[in-house]
């Protein structure tokens, strides 16, 4: 995403700044999952170029700074406590972001086969359309929390279809012929339970957001 100044980010309200923090960390986890794509297909200089991008981008670092001072001064249709957590909450998807492109760079791991990389690329096809739904359940909480509640809906079985893919992926990682204790192993073990930690993420925020739409929504 292009960067943004200072003096532009004053003159955003509550709601363009959460959507501007959220597209923001959204792109980054694209990038997060473009990498891995890319390493699924043996471009591992790409792939290395996006987890790099992930881990050293920190303009959301600006933008979280001009929403904190904006907010207590601001008039917002919930709570400032509920608008921070959100905030917090987005921004620990960067964080889960960049310690998983921290650990999928100590390794250069080769694939066992074409079955294992479709199979995790079903996943990882999942992650980018709940990445992209929360992101837009995100942006509608300040105007139609109906709206928002419908598309966590989604997020959520999405999510539930992700981990039978899950089970499945392990069980084939568990049956290969080689030793537990490989380097290989490990590295697809902890590549996909990252993958999960990072989708249960997303669907953990899915349900606080469907949280704020029961709560907020008696006062419509």
């Amino acid at each position: 995403m292009e960067e943004i100044s200072d003096k532009e980010l004053k003159k955003l309200n509550i709601n363009e700044l959460t959507h501007l923090f959220v597209d923001n960390i959204n792109a980054q986890n694209l990038k997060l999952i473009e990498g891995i794509e890319f390493l699924v297909d043996e471009k591992f200089e790409k792939f290395t170029k996006n987890l790099n991008y992930v881990i050293e981008t920190n303009t959301e670092v600006r933008i979280k700074k001009a929403f904190e001072t904006k907010i207590f001064k601001s008039k917002l249709m919930f709570s400032k406590a509920d608008r921070l957590k959100l905030f917090n909450k987005i921004n620990d998807i960067k964080n889960i972001g960049e310690f998983f492109a921290n650990k999928m760079l100590l390794y250069k791991v080769v694939f066992p086969d074409k079955e294992f990389k479709l199979q995790l690329m079903t996943i990882l096809k999942s992650l980018r359309i709940i990445s992209n739904d929360l992101t837009e359940a995100v942006k509608n909480i300040g105007t139609d929390l109906s709206k928002a509640q419908d598309i966590c809906e989604t997020v959520k079985d999405e999510r539930r279809k992700m981990r039978q893919e899950e089970w499945n992926l392990l069980d084939r990682l568990y049956n290969y012929d080689m030793d537990y204790l490989s380097r290989t192993f490990l590295y697809l073990k902890e590549l996909i339970e990252n993958i999960m930690m990072l989708a249960d993420h997303i669907k953990s925020f899915s349900e606080y957001i469907q949280f704020l739409a029961t709560k907020y929504l008696i006062f419509d």
